[in-house]
C-alpha cells in the first residue's frame, strides 16, 4: 500500500510537470488509448464516465477528439478538477469535468464507466458500481500488468465478468467488464 501511495503522488507530480507539454503527452498516449478502446463500442449516444480522470484527462480528450459521445470526468481532488477543466478548454472538446467521488456520484445514466488505475478504495468503489450501474453497462478497468500484482495487489473485482482485455505498452492492462 505504501508503494501505491508513493506511485500516486509521483504520478500527480509528473502530470503537473508535464502540464506545459500536454500536447506531446496526449499525443504519446493517443494511439495506445484508441487501440485500447477498440474493445468498447462507443457511439455518439453513449454516456461515458471516467472515474479518476486526473489533472490531464488525456483519455477523455483523446476519446472526445476521435469518437463523438457524451463524456464526463470526475476526480476527488479539487486541484486536479481545476487543471482538467483548463485542459478541456484548451482542446475545445465537449467534456464535463466535475469534482466527485465514485462512492456517491450518480451512475445510472452511464453506458461505459472507466475506472483509472489507482482509484481508491477500490473494493468499495467496485461494489458501489456493481450495485448502481445499469445492467447492460460496461466497465473499462485499468490495472497493472500481471507481473506487478505482488506490488499493487490488484485483482478483478468480485461480481464482474471479463468480456475482453487489452495490454497497453505502458504496463497497464485494461479489462472490459460487465456485472454478473
Amino acid at each position: 500500500m505504501r508503494s501505491k501511495n508513493l506511485h500516486d503522488k509521483m504520478f500527480i507530480m509528473l502530470e503537473k510537470f508535464l502540464k506545459p507539454f500536454h500536447r506531446a503527452y496526449i499525443n504519446l498516449y493517443e494511439k495506445m488509448t484508441l487501440e485500447e478502446f477498440e474493445m468498447v463500442n462507443i457511439t455518439k449516444e453513449s454516456n461515458v464516465l471516467h472515474i479518476g480522470c486526473g489533472p490531464i484527462p488525456n483519455t477523455l480528450i483523446i476519446l472526445a477528439k476521435n469518437i463523438p459521445a457524451n463524456y464526463v470526468g470526475i476526480d476527488k481532488s479539487k486541484e486536479a478538477v481545476e487543471m482538467a477543466r483548463e485542459m478541456v478548454r484548451k482542446y475545445g472538446v465537449n467534456i464535463k469535468i466535475e469534482h466527485g467521488d465514485a462512492l456517491t456520484y450518480p451512475l445510472k445514466d452511464f453506458d461505459i464507466i472507466i475506472v483509472s488505475f489507482g482509484v481508491e478504495p477500490s473494493n468499495e468503489i467496485f461494489e458501489r458500481i456493481r450495485q448502481d450501474m445499469r445492467d447492460n453497462a460496461f466497465i473499462l478497468y485499468r490495472k497493472q500488468w500481471d507481473f506487478m500484482d505482488k506490488i499493487y495487489a490488484r485483482n478483478i473485482p468480485q461480481g464482474f465478468k471479463i468480456v475482453a482485455e487489452h495490454k497497453r505498452r505502458d504496463f497497464i492492462k485494461s479489462y472490459l467488464l460487465q456485472k454478473v
